[in-house]
């Protein structure tokens, strides 16, 4: 090949190879919504823990709701929930015994009884905390709302709750008791609890 054709061929090549590199650095389209674009940040502080829980009950995310409680499992205390007067009455023998599995089914449950669409918020006003070392206290009025699709029950919750939070020999807080009260003409969430646990 004589030297004018090789470097007719190498402008040949470049400029091919320039016109496949176009568009090599420009941005992508954005990926559809996913699990992934989930909010759950790691608790290293007790009130993540809480703002981890409204995005799980806005998201329905039982897996990142489920992040928020103790695992007895990993070293964790036993889960504990303490009904409202109200859900007591009426759900008492389940109530009992109520651990952390029982607190995943009843989520679960509710978010089958829901559309992705369908409204699901925990609103809080915080009343008081107490922070120590490795534990704290705190207490919120809360109106939690879910829509759903079981006729004639109420899509409202309101009430005050008591959240006891201990932190983790890694540095990770979790709830590990929960205390509902009725203080309003709603159902408390102990109501919801009962009736979706199963």
């Amino acid at each position: 090949m004589t030297p004018a054709r090789r470097a007719a061929a190498l402008l040949l090549l470049s400029s091919g190879l320039a016109g496949a590199g176009c568009g090599l650095f420009d941005p992508r389209n954005p990926e559809p919504p996913s699990q992934s674009s989930q909010t759950f940040l790691p608790a290293t502080d007790p009130f993540i823990v809480i703002s981890n829980l409204q995005s799980a009950i806005a998201q329905k995310s039982v897996p990142n709701y489920v992040q928020c409680l103790t695992d007895p499992v990993s070293g964790g205390r036993p889960f504990l929930f303490i009904p409202s007067s109200e859900g007591n009455a009426v759900y008492a023998s389940l109530f009992r015994n109520w651990s952390t599995i029982e607190e995943q089914a009843y989520f679960q449950n509710l978010t089958t009884k829901t559309t992705t669409t369908s409204i699901s918020k925990l609103d809080l006003t915080e009343k008081t905390s107490s922070l120590a070392a490795d534990s704290a206290i705190l207490e919120y009025d809360y109106t939690l709302t879910f829509e759903n699709t079981v006729a004639g029950f109420p899509s409202r919750s309101s009430g005050n709750l008591q959240f006891a939070l201990q932190r983790s020999s890694t540095n990770i807080w979790t709830i590990y008791r929960w205390t509902d009260f009725k203080t309003t003409s709603d159902l408390s969430w102990s109501m919801f609890k009962g009736k979706f646990s199963n």
